[in-house]
């Protein structure tokens, strides 16, 4: 057989008219051989040598060898008494030849096209997004539908049982209805042990949420993500059109971000289906199953929280407001995606929402309610001392009005507190008697409470007493001292048993 090179070279010149003898010279071939490709419309084909090996005799002893677990050399030693002749390196690589055969076997697959409303899949994937400069790791979630190929994207700070369990939640909701098998990998989020005889056991809040929806889960083989090929390959294309070189100032830049791609990459043509998944998804969308009533509470968790005096509940080691009225009460709280912060009271009612804090707090947040109820404490204040004020001068007239300077000048912050004990006097003296005492203590300069006290008390005025209490004092004569003979034994008790 000659080569690729002369067979072309004896069709060209044979078509150039040249003679078969001096094509047979040029070329270097026989006559008989220019002949031969002359008659042949194609160009020669090439046959490997098929070799047979000598191990090819021994195939089925040496797998039931290798199923007993023996190493190379112990293979070697049973099949040289079996009369092999060969040398232990071919063994190995006989042996290495299985390894590949079995290992390309494993990994062979074949293509699944699912029929409308039949299947879903999930999985998510890792990256470290800039925000605001700095790197932050978050998790996108991606369910397919995979039919239709229609694509629903979330993120979340953290990868939680909570998280993949909203995440498909708001899938669904976004499809408008759900897909009876979910095929998704096997982390501990959603499966605890996956066997290889193919024995099962789910994390229980992820089982909890597929019974409610009636979805039957169908967790991929270990190691083989192609299993979830249509959820697996979208990944390339959210990294390489999006996730790639993006850099937002906040997360929130992320989500708009997010759902803007969503919704274009859904009205893509598909390169398998040509077609863009909303095209498809609007003959699938009858087909998923309807959404179930279910209870919020068993599907996302809430956490009690007890708020402090003054009105912050502690989540993550940072504080957030909360409206006063809860003060040293019960809330519950709700971590969405690590991302936000939902705070409930304990009917249900959701009490506040904020953006969870990546790092600790330098400085707690400014409650809203705390400036007014400030400024109500002060006007309070305010109107308590305007008002100790009034009735100081109403009950003690000019000279009153004049202590009250003095007062103001020489007790400062102490003012009140003079104000409201000279007052209190009145339970026990007349206003006159306080007057008097005050007139006094302006002759002498002295301004102080203490001074209006001693010389009421220098006086000896007796107690004031309400007219009501003056009259009809009918006192009951009751003894409240007795003697110590009610104390002493008597003779008849002397010496009798306790």
């Amino acid at each position: 057989m000659v080569s690729m090179y002369k067979w072309q070279r004896i069709k060209a010149l044979h078509a150039q008219g040249v003679s078969i003898r001096q094509i047979a010279a040029t070329v270097g071939v026989s006559r008989n051989t220019v002949r031969k490709y002359l008659r042949e419309a194609g160009p020669p084909q090439f046959k490997a040598r098929e070799y047979v090996k000598e191990l090819d005799n021994y195939k089925e002893a040496i797998k039931d060898m290798l199923a007993k677990g023996f190493i190379g050399t112990r293979i070697f030693n049973e099949l040289t008494d079996m009369g092999y002749k060969g040398s232990l390196s071919s063994v190995h690589r006989y042996l290495r030849s299985l390894k590949e055969e079995e290992r390309n076997a494993k990994l062979a697959t074949t293509r699944v096209e699912t029929k409308p409303g039949q299947q879903m899949q999930y999985d998510w994937k890792e990256w470290m997004l800039p925000v605001a400069g700095k790197p932050v790791k978050i998790y996108l979630h991606e369910v397919v539908l995979s039919y239709s190929r229609m694509k629903f994207y979330t993120f979340s700070l953290r990868i939680t049982t909570a998280d993949v369990i909203r995440a498909l939640a708001e899938a669904i909701a976004f499809f408008g209805g759900y897909a009876l098998e979910l095929v998704m990998d096997n982390g501990k989020q959603m499966v605890i042990i996956h066997r290889k005889d193919g024995v099962v056991r789910y994390n229980e809040e992820f089982l909890r949420f597929c019974g409610l929806y009636g979805i039957e889960p169908s967790p991929c083989a270990n190691y083989r993500a192609q299993t979830k090929g249509k959820v697996e390959r979208p990944f390339y294309y959210v990294q390489e059109h999006l996730l790639k070189g993006l850099e937002v100032k906040e997360l929130d830049e992320f989500a708009v971000r997010l759902s803007s791609f969503q919704d274009t990459y859904n009205q893509r043509p598909h390169s398998t289906l040509g077609r863009p998944p909303l095209e498809i998804f609007a003959e699938e969308k009858d087909f998923l199953s309807p959404i179930p009533l279910v209870e919020p509470a068993l599907l996302y968790q809430k956490e009690p929280r007890k708020v402090s005096n003054d009105g912050y509940v502690s989540y993550g080691g940072n504080l957030y407001p909360v409206p006063m009225g809860c003060a040293l009460r019960q809330v519950w709280v709700e971590n969405i995606y690590g991302r936000r912060l939902r705070v409930y009271d304990e009917a249900g009612g959701l009490l506040a929402e904020f953006d969870l804090e990546i790092k600790k707090q330098t400085g707690r947040l400014p409650h809203p309610e705390h400036e007014t109820i400030n400024r109500h404490y002060q006007e309070k204040k305010l109107k308590a001392r305007s008002a100790l004020v009034q009735e100081f001068t109403v009950a003690f007239g000019e000279d009153g009005q004049r202590y009250l300077e003095g007062l103001r000048t020489e007790c400062g912050a102490n003012l009140y507190w003079h104000l409201a004990e000279i007052l209190s006097y009145l339970k026990l003296y007349t206003p006159a008697d306080i007057t008097a005492a005050i007139r006094e203590c302006l002759e002498i300069g002295s301004f102080h409470k203490n001074s209006i006290k001693r010389l009421l008390e220098l006086k000896e005025v007796a107690p004031f007493l309400p007219v009501d209490e003056q009259l009809n004092l009918n006192l009951p004569q009751v003894r409240i001292k007795r003697d110590l003979s009610c104390y002493a034994f008597k003779e008849s008790e002397v010496g009798a048993a306790p």
